[in-house]
């Protein structure tokens, strides 16, 4: 746990929610007792338990192939969000500091937990080594989620393990798609990042992970002994590597982590950079449906197209600001371009 700190009034009472949410989760003892911390009845939880109902569609991954979504109804996506509130609040006080993805933000703790942060510590390391997950949530069985609420962590009865263990997987994995599985995921990987970590220091490694990525970095050579011993580690842990994704970036060259740039400093690729110039260019000279038109390549534009283009910008410049800081120069400039554009926009309207 977080050691404590002299906090203000408003972290106080953050810092006390929470750690009273992970006490009154832990505290469930029996599925009557479950019921009434989810707000629903026996029969509906035995309707959720043994009848759950998700709807399955496919998304198109950057790099080919689809990625199966399970999207559970609302009533049982309603029942995952609070189930998913209180774990977060627990999983706050038994975090490792090298996990940096699917947790709430706990800033009042000094400590961020994003994309940005995860990239930080490995700054100005002469090797950068990348590993990825395969089909990270499915590889994660209903039984290991029984084994997770039984274990000491939770110390949960059969009654509620099981109950929980409906609630939350689906066709006997983590479903992606549920509220629940990222915090899950988090919980199954506690002993897989301490057995990490210990590798880590004791052969001079810096290690993060954020979600399935797995990152390590060191100032001297990662040898192919020490890839094949975190290899059997992932495999050891019920997980398997994608094989494309496997990366080894000397400071040579552009090293990348999570998506931004480690050579120097935590940074935004610059293709991403130059993407952004274009689309406030665009925006300004030709208008939002010659901008839209050429960003999606379309040439039928809706409205409601228009403003997916206009919130994408504005995600990207925002991005920006949370990796850059809200003082960067080339921030502000983006901002200051797509107010221009904007006010300019509202009053042709």
């Amino acid at each position: 746990m977080y050691a404590h700190k002299e906090y203000n009034q408003e972290d106080l009472q953050t810092y006390q929610k929470h750690k009273l949410n992970a006490l009154v989760l832990l505290s469930l003892e029996n599925p009557a007792e479950l019921c009434r911390f989810l707000g629903i009845s026996m029969f509906q939880l035995n309707l959720l338990i043994n009848l759950p109902v998700y709807e399955h569609y496919t998304i198109k991954k950057k790099r080919g192939g689809e990625r199966h979504i399970f999207a559970p109804e609302p009533q049982l996506k309603q029942v995952q969000k609070r189930l998913n509130y209180f774990l977060q609040a627990y999983y706050l006080w038994i975090k490792p500091p090298e996990v940096h993805g699917f947790v709430i933000k706990p800033h009042y703790l000094d400590s961020y937990c994003n994309i940005a942060a995860n990239a930080d510590v490995h700054t100005n390391k002469k090797h950068v080594l990348n590993i990825d997950l395969k089909d990270f949530f499915p590889s994660i069985s209903a039984k290991r989620i029984k084994t997770l609420f039984s274990s000491d962590y939770f110390n949960y009865s059969e009654e509620m393990t099981l109950a929980l263990t409906f609630l939350t997987t689906y066709q006997a994995q983590l479903p992606t798609g549920s509220p629940t599985s990222p915090v899950l995921s988090n919980f199954v990987c506690l002993e897989f990042d301490a057995q990490l970590r210990i590798f880590c220091q004791e052969n001079g490694l810096q290690f993060t992970r954020y979600a399935d990525d797995l990152t390590f970095s060191s100032d001297t050579l990662i040898s192919q002994d020490i890839i094949q011993h975190i290899k059997q580690l992932i495999k050891e842990n019920g997980f398997e590597i994608n094989e494309r994704k496997l990366r080894i970036q000397s400071s040579s060259r552009k090293q990348t982590v999570t998506g931004l740039t480690v050579n120097e400093k935590v940074n935004v690729d610059r293709k991403l950079l130059k993407k952004i110039r274009a689309m406030l260019h665009d925006l300004s000279v030709n208008g939002i449906d010659t901008a839209t038109q050429r960003h999606f390549n379309q040439i039928i534009i809706t409205t409601k197209r228009q403003e997916h283009f206009i919130h994408r910008l504005l995600g990207y410049i925002n991005f920006v600001g949370q990796v850059r800081g809200k003082d960067d120069a080339v921030y502000l400039k983006f901002r200051q371009g797509y107010n221009a554009v904007l006010n300019k926009h509202t009053d042709m309207s």
